[in-house]
């Protein structure tokens, strides 16, 4: 199927997830399975002391009528979906101007894509502030820091999709409270690899039209996050505007840029296996592993486009020095 439709990709749209706003305007959660193979340790992850895991993002009951989106509402407290929040962009005035998903993957760290923090009429980092709020749910989170550094990869506006992607530093120490993610890197070139991965990756995003009007009591559009399970990495993009970004069949939607991908492997932990970035619009429909038929699918940067920095600012200057 995949060599069928996979060169008719790099001529194709594509679309950025950062959602701007005026003003800012997310089924029950079934268990993860395990990936059955222990890929190298890039990078560890941090569960903090005292602090109980979850393999379930949602911290209550669902109470609402779900319709045909297939998102959960992230509302667990716990880690490893206390790792994640939303990255704003706010203004002098104090106005929250946009917003994507980030991720703590240090104690003082935070990953998300270039285009969300890159101004595209400059092509330069942002001049307002961005601040990090971890766990968001139902617009509130008991912490935010301000980003006082960005590293990044690739304008997405006048480079390569493959990478665009940040690493932020924080001006406090939120991994320590929150935990934080590590990664592996797989080789996503290698069918085996893909194969052991169909149906058990996911991706938590705070996109702009969820939590939908159906499932208000989580709060306004871009106040909750949703959760994709059980979705897969189809391929990676061999050449082309995209050459080099993994393609996904993830729900998302604008404000999900800079969602982790995340999957379960068999020492129980979540781990980053990839950075949700945008999407592609495809020539035809084309028919994905779950029988579905869609012209639209999602994209995402490689680990090893960013672990390298994400590994450097680590072992670098850091609160706890």
């Amino acid at each position: 199927m995949q060599k069928a439709w996979i060169w008719t990709l790099p001529s194709l749209m594509a679309t950025t997830w950062l959602a701007f706003t005026s003003p800012l305007q997310a089924l029950p959660f079934t268990d993860p399975i395990a990936i059955p193979f222990e890929p190298a340790l890039d990078g560890s992850s941090y569960i903090p002391e005292g602090a109980s895991p979850s393999n379930r993002a949602l911290g209550e009951s669902v109470r609402a009528i779900v319709n045909d989106d297939g998102r959960i509402p992230v509302t667990s407290r716990r880690y490893p979906w206390s790792a994640i929040g939303r990255v704003d962009w706010v203004n002098a005035q104090g106005r929250t101007t946009g917003s994507c998903t980030g991720t703590l993957i240090g104690v003082d760290l935070v990953l998300t894509n270039a285009h969300c923090v890159i101004d595209p009429d400059s092509d330069r980092p942002t001049t307002q502030t961005i601040v990090f709020r971890p766990n968001l749910i139902r617009g509130r989170s008991d912490q935010q820091a301000e980003v006082i550094d960005i590293a990044y990869g690739d304008s997405p506006y006048t480079g390569a999709s493959a990478d665009d992607w940040a690493v932020l530093r924080l001006d406090q120490p939120l991994g320590q409270e929150y935990g934080y993610l590590g990664w592996r890197t797989l080789d996503l070139e290698d069918q085996d690899v893909l194969d052991q991965m169909t149906g058990n990756i996911s991706i938590v995003g705070y996109a702009g039209d969820f939590p939908t009007e159906a499932m208000v009591v989580f709060g306004e559009p871009g106040e909750t996050a949703g959760l994709s399970e059980r979705c897969s990495i189809l391929l990676v993009v061999p050449e082309g505007d995209f050459a080099n970004t993994l393609i996904h069949d993830c729900d998302t939607n604008p404000g999900a840029s800079g969602g982790p991908i995340l999957a379960q492997f068999e020492d129980g932990e979540y781990y980053l296996v990839g950075l949700h970035s945008g999407s592609v619009s495809l020539l035809e429909s084309i028919t994905l592993p779950t029988g579905e038929q869609t012209d639209i699918l999602n994209r995402g940067v490689q680990v090893s486009r960013w672990s390298g920095q994400a590994a450097q600012w680590r072992q670098g200057r850091s609160h706890l020095q």
